[in-house]
């Protein structure tokens, strides 16, 4: 065919022929729409997607670091204070609460009985008979009427105590000798130590105190036996106290036998009031025996038993205040002290329990490993229970180590326990 002869109309034809066929796929596709309620998925660009910011991984200067450590600032002497005074107080509440006949048994250690006050007095009588008889004598001699008074003999010891540069041979002679020959001489015109005057019982042991007091100073000055005049001072204490218990237990029983003859309660008030100065010499008395002992403690003791003894007593007698007046300042600013040597004296048994058991140890004996494991577990326990803040964490650190060495030594006697069933 000549292309003269190609009819234009053909190329015509078929562009219309494709828009034809455009034309029914876009209704095609519009009536599916329809029919299923959702658009046809269009696929999407990949040059209209956002690009993904790639992650970046931090530098080792930037991974993570725990927070710094504030160090906390240690406690002030008040918070201390405080801190021991909560742990006083709940040893407190376990101790006794009231004193009676079965206390002063238990925690009194030469007047636990009326009978041990007796034979007190009696030795104080004697000798005030014997120097009454001399006192006699003398009188005789001198042919002058010498005063009887027991009031003179107090006098006299009175200006002994008050002289300078006391030695111990006249404060014995000069302070007990005259007091022992007023109380004599006391006893004989009241007949019979139940009706001496209380009065004069408070200043009879007044005196004797001062005179005890006096004795431990100069013997501490002069370098001897810090401990020699302990014994005579906390009986002449013991008795003190024992005196005005009994005085106050014959008081009420005499006041409820009145009241009760009389039916009137009022009575039995009135007989009771005077009391009250006998339970405030009590607490005194008990205030001074703790701290007698709270002394001989601070000293140097070489019988560790008598130091533990020292200041176990001298936390029981101080406590007995705290449960009948309430937390007395006076006691527990010497409970604190006391509370101190205690744990610190846990803390040395602990100590030497734990070197016993690597002793015990090295010697292959199992059964006192664990009894000297044992006894220091319990001592570091006791000893931390009465810590206060800085300290407790001390000794915690020391704990801490023992528990860690305990449990190496039982997982080796287990190993060696399994290792000969095995065998078996």
């Amino acid at each position: 065919m000549s292309p003269r002869k190609f009819s234009p109309i053909i190329p015509l034809a078929i562009g219309v022929l494709c828009i034809g066929i455009a034309l029914v796929g876009g209704i095609i596709a519009f009536t599916k729409e329809d029919e299923t309620g959702k658009k046809p998925k269009v696929a999407v660009e990949a040059s209209a997607r956002k690009p993904s910011k790639a992650k970046r991984r931090p530098a080792a200067a930037e991974k993570f670091q725990p927070p710094p450590v504030v160090e906390k600032e240690p406690p002030t002497p008040a918070e201390l204070r405080q801190q021991t005074n909560r742990i006083l107080i709940a040893r407190i509440k376990k101790t006794p609460t009231e004193l009676n006949q079965e206390w002063l048994a238990q925690y009194m250690r030469f007047i636990r009985t009326e009978a041990d006050l007796d034979l007190f007095f009696d030795e104080y009588l004697g000798l005030g008979q014997k120097r009454t008889a001399q006192y006699k004598s003398a009188q005789k001699a001198s042919k002058k009427i010498l005063p009887q008074d027991p009031r003179y003999f107090i006098g006299q010891a009175t200006s002994v105590l008050v002289a300078k540069d006391n030695t111990e041979r006249m404060l014995l002679r000069g302070v007990k000798d005259n007091m022992a020959q007023a109380l004599y001489k006391e006893h004989e015109e009241s007949e019979g130590m139940e009706n001496v005057e209380e009065a004069f019982m408070g200043n009879f042991f007044k005196k004797l105190l001062h005179m005890y007091a006096n004795l431990e100073a100069i013997e501490q000055q002069d370098g001897g036996d810090s401990v020699r005049w302990l014994d005579a001072h906390v009986r002449t204490l013991e008795a003190a106290v024992m005196d005005r218990y009994l005085r106050v237990e014959r008081r009420f029983a005499l006041a409820r036998q009145d009241a009760k003859d009389s039916m009137h309660e009022g009575h039995l008030r009135a007989k009771t009031v005077r009391t009250d100065n006998f339970a405030k010499a009590i607490n005194e008395n008990l205030l001074l025996l703790g701290k007698v002992y709270h002394q001989a403690a601070a000293r140097k003791v070489i019988d560790r038993k008598m130091h533990e003894f020292y200041t176990d007593q001298a936390f029981y007698l101080l406590a007995m205040i705290c449960q009948r007046v309430g937390m007395s300042p006076d006691a527990l600013n010497v409970l604190r002290e006391i509370n101190d040597i205690q744990r610190d004296y846990l803390h040395r048994q602990a100590r030497t329990s734990w070197k016993r058991a690597q002793l015990a140890m090295a010697a292959g004996e199992a059964d006192k490993v664990g009894e000297n494991f044992f006894v220091a577990t319990q001592r570091y326990l006791q000893a931390m229970a009465q810590s206060a803040e800085g300290r407790r964490e001390e000794i915690a650190v020391e704990f801490a180590i023992l528990k860690k060495e305990i449990a190496q030594w039982k997982s080796r006697v287990q190993t060696a326990e399994a290792a000969v069933e095995a065998e078996l």
